[in-house]
């Protein structure tokens, strides 16, 4: 029985494991598809800027250098396009595998798995006391290690036993032939029966050896089962504080795009009126692309930190045995 329960457990921690890696690989699409958007409207947003700078240069109101820096801005933002480009390909394949697709072969390139989730994550509520003492009773890999304590406390019992007496019951019908008599057809048969005991007094010290070893096995599995208990508190600890720190910043992240829009729709406007410059106007661009790449950011990280946080306390894949 200890041995059925302990496999389970075992096993309920590759579940676990694997239900981590699902959703973070699930997040990863997100993420890169997000950032997609981010950078396709970074380049248009300075392909935009590069036509009015165009116009204004044949219009004669503003220098080519105008020109060939709104040019050289759009290069630049490109190669994060293409990259985030091929980070979806990558994130798609990733989570492909791990769902157990079989990816016919003629699709080269871009897998057609589209995702209609978003990164919002509701909030997550949990103090830290309660998460470590969740993830003592629920880690399934502290479980399967109380079952190994208990089976090598089962092995003392087994290593006792030969110091005690073992006795033995049969019982059976059978036919032989009569030791009284030359004639092989003068046979004897009838039922058996018979008790017998044995009694090992001196084993050359074998069972108090066995017994020795027993208990050693055992207090190891104690220490394993102590050690890993501060390993967990640790990783609970640390899975704790990541998630403190991405709540923090995805909080932060609520107004800064707003107040990025706005930046970019003032320089726009004093670029306009002749107060302001194009740098201005290309700075509020920047800025603008960088609260938006952050945001994203900032979601997924805490996505991925309720997530770990939730593995940490033993919350993913804690079925009992039937």
């Amino acid at each position: 029985k200890l041995t059925t329960e302990q496999a389970f457990l075992q096993h309920q921690t590759i579940v676990a494991d694997t239900l981590l890696a699902t959703r973070v690989a699930y997040y990863d699409v997100l993420v890169a598809a997000q950032d997609i958007v981010v950078r396709d409207a970074s380049v248009n947003l300075l392909a935009k800027e590069l036509d009015e700078q165009q116009r204004r240069y044949d219009a004669g109101t503003v220098p080519r250098f105008n020109v060939l820096r709104a040019e050289v801005a759009v290069a630049n933002a490109r190669p994060a396009l293409i990259r985030a480009r091929n980070n979806h390909r990558i994130a798609k394949n990733n989570l492909a595998q791990l769902l157990g697709y079989d990816l016919p072969r003629e699709v080269w390139e871009n897998i057609p798995l589209q995702l209609t989730d978003t990164l919002e994550v509701a909030p997550f509520n949990i103090k830290l006391p309660a998460a470590i003492a969740q993830a003592l009773e629920q880690r399934t890999e502290l479980g399967a290690l109380r079952k190994a304590e208990q089976l090598r406390k089962e092995d003392i019992v087994s290593a006792r036993s030969g110091q005690l007496p073992s006795l033995q019951a049969y019982a059976g019908w059978g036919w032989r032939n009569s030791s009284l008599s030359t004639d092989l057809r003068d046979d004897v048969d009838g039922w058996q029966a018979g008790v017998q005991l044995n009694w090992y007094l001196f084993d050359g010290m074998a069972t108090r050896g066995k017994i020795a070893q027993a208990k050693a096995a055992h207090e190891k599995s104690r220490v394993e089962l102590d050690d890993t208990g501060s390993k967990v508190e640790l990783e609970v600890r640390t899975a704790y504080s990541t998630f403190i720190q991405a709540g923090e910043v995805l909080e932060s992240q609520k107004k800064v795009q707003e107040q990025a829009d706005e930046a970019l729709r003032l320089a726009k406007s004093r670029a306009d009126a002749g107060t302001g410059t194009q740098l201005d106007v290309l700075s509020a661009e920047t800025a603008l692309t960088e609260a938006r790449t952050t945001q994203v950011q900032a979601q997924y990280d805490y996505a991925v930190a309720v997530a770990k946080l939730e593995r940490a306390i033993g919350a993913l894949g804690n079925a009992k045995p039937r």
